[in-house]
């Protein structure tokens, strides 16, 4: 029986040396995933502040492309105004001449 009670021990000193070599292996592996959980907070709170900028960045550029739309409708009004005079000097001219 001394056999066996041994025998029992040393299973259970086995098992229990495994379970601790298991707990600190997890112990070490929460620590390094805590310490990755936090840089990829810092991480998302720098891609956060980007997208923000970004997103600035795209709205004032949709205003200015807007503006932007604007003024050249303008130009173009401008410049259709600016051949119908010229057409209409030019054919006051050639009436000018013809008259001369």
């Amino acid at each position: 029986m001394t056999g066996i009670m041994e025998e029992s021990g040393h299973l259970m000193d086995n098992n229990l040396n495994i379970l601790e070599a298991k707990v600190l292996e997890a112990v070490a592996l929460i620590k390094e995933l805590r310490a990755e959980n936090i840089r990829l907070s810092g991480r998302c709170t720098e891609l956060e502040a980007i997208n923000t900028d970004l997103e600035d960045a795209k709205n004032r550029l949709n205003h200015e492309l807007g503006d932007s739309r604007q003024q050249a409708e303008a130009v173009e009004v401008y410049e259709q105004k600016r051949k119908e005079i010229e057409d209409k000097v030019g054919d006051l001219l050639q009436k000018l001449e013809a008259i001369g």
